[in-house]
């Protein structure tokens, strides 16, 4: 690990392993073969504070910021990629309610989550939407103390689960002023006129299920409201590329397991009389992911330590997400060719890499959106 680590984050990862060998490693494998949710596993990790590390521990976080979550998402991702895809995707509607909800909403929603009381889900993607935020058609509309919600989402992960307890749903409140007219708020599960579809099955993220979000003349009241009216726009991108940090640690923590997969099984192998990572075909490629992996763990605690700092993170974040999910990808099919006819068998771990690794090249903006972030910034380089 080319950081160094403060005394709570050691103690925090510390406490991770701890998990990861008692909780998880035991049963995760028997979740992810059957695509299902690890409720036990979840509801266990979320009761022991680790879904609020980042969060103010007024709020019952643990005050360890973009960083420490991010570390926590690394370390997750080397057992299995999808439970930190459950953690980030939680942290997703967490980040909305402790950067623009008040001090009422953190308490009722915020706080209960980083106790772990409940799971929160994203409701931003919809279904002719797709990267075009901007295009959101939910409409939120005023009925005396109430709002009114009509729409659908899509892709909201952790939705549907037996935590789920509440989503933070982007709408339109004010259609006359295009962007600027969207606004978010809290939905508690159960509301009526809210309904959850099945999720479907997926390449990746096989533990983490997404649901599409049905609102149907659900009412709720105008305290539901996250931060300002109109002030929706700018919560969904700061969340995203906030976002973007875990999703390049989660890229991390894959890449390391692909590597670690890839080298303990060419080790063994034999062809031709020897070892076939002698052959440099196979060892160079495996020497540019671990000089990736380096840089990737530098660029993401750059990237979180300037969303602690409350810098500009925004080209930062695009550009770790970028470059730690393409090499995820690269990883696992690398690891896939080194076990050679075997790496496509699903009783080897190395199968299904690629599909988790593939999915996180597209969630919380594409590789090819965050170019576009980027060379936004070419003119002030």
């Amino acid at each position: 690990m080319p950081i160094e680590l403060t005394e709570d984050e050691s103690s925090m990862l510390a406490a991770t392993d701890r998990f990861i060998e008692r909780e998880m490693k035991p049963v995760i494998g028997n979740y992810v073969r059957e695509h299902q949710f690890p409720t036990p596993v979840v509801e266990a990790f979320a009761k022991a504070g680790f879904m609020g590390v980042a969060y103010d521990p007024a709020f019952d976080g643990g005050g360890l910021g973009a960083r420490g979550a991010a570390l926590l998402a690394a370390r997750l991702a080397e057992t299995e990629p999808g439970f930190a895809a459950i953690f980030l995707c939680n942290s997703a509607p967490m980040t909305v309610l402790a950067r623009f909800g008040s001090d009422r909403i953190k308490q009722e929603w915020l706080a209960p989550l980083c106790r772990g009381e409940t799971l929160a889900s994203f409701g931003v993607t919809e279904p002719h939407g797709g990267s075009d935020v901007a295009q959101i058609k939910t409409r939120a509309r005023e009925d005396g103390n109430d709002f009114v919600l009509d729409g659908s989402k899509v892709f909201s992960t952790n939705a549907g689960t037996p935590p789920h307890g509440v989503t933070t749903v982007v709408a339109v409140t004010d259609p006359d002023k295009g962007p600027k007219g969207l606004s978010t708020f809290a939905v508690p599960v159960g509301t009526p006129g809210f309904s959850i579809g099945k999720p479907g099955r997926k390449i990746g993220w096989r533990i983490a299920p997404s649901c599409e979000l049905f609102f149907d003349g659900c009412r709720i009241p105008k305290t539901a409201m996250i931060g300002n009216r109109g002030d929706g726009l700018k919560q969904i991108l700061t969340t995203l590329a906030i976002g973007r940090v875990l999703v390049a640690a989660t890229a991390l923590g894959l890449t390391r397991k692909a590597t670690r997969l890839a080298v303990g099984y060419g080790s063994g192998r034999k062809l031709f009389g020897h070892n076939i990572l002698q052959n440099q075909g196979l060892s160079f490629p495996l020497a540019d992911i671990l000089t990736k992996c380096y840089a990737a763990e530098l660029m993401i605690q750059d990237a979180a330590q300037l969303v602690d700092q409350e810098r500009p993170f925004k080209s930062q974040t695009s550009m770790v997400k970028l470059f730690a999910t393409e090499m995820a990808v690269e990883a696992a099919t690398l690891a896939i060719q080194v076990h050679g006819g075997y790496g496509v068998f699903e009783e080897y771990d190395v199968s299904g890499l690629l599909g988790e690794a593939k999915v996180l090249t597209l969630v919380e903006g594409t590789s090819e959106i965050q170019r576009l972030v980027i060379a936004r910034d070419l003119v002030e380089f």
